[in-house]
């Protein structure tokens, strides 16, 4: 059987930082979006969907770093 050659995903395209499901803005440009990497982009996606800030620190925690460790995710302050 032949192995498939990987997909090499090279350039940029954009992110939503609060998903649109969840209430973010797609307008580019925003603080909403930002550009980034097609890999890292893809492998995000792949592990967190559109998972919400919070949830994604939960899955961090239980399941990624050290366990004397807790990631937690905060709103900023609305003066910050």
């Amino acid at each position: 059987m032949k192995r498939k050659k990987l997909k090499i995903y090279e350039g940029k395209n954009w992110h939503h930082r609060k998903a649109k499901v969840n209430g973010g803005s797609g307008y580019i440009p925003s603080p909403n979006m930002v550009e980034v990497d097609v890999l890292e982009h893809r492998a995000y996606h792949l592990l967190f969907g559109t998972k919400t800030p919070e949830q994604v620190a939960a899955i961090l925690t239980k399941k990624w770093i050290d366990p004397d460790y807790e990631l937690v995710a905060r709103k900023r302050d609305a003066l910050s």
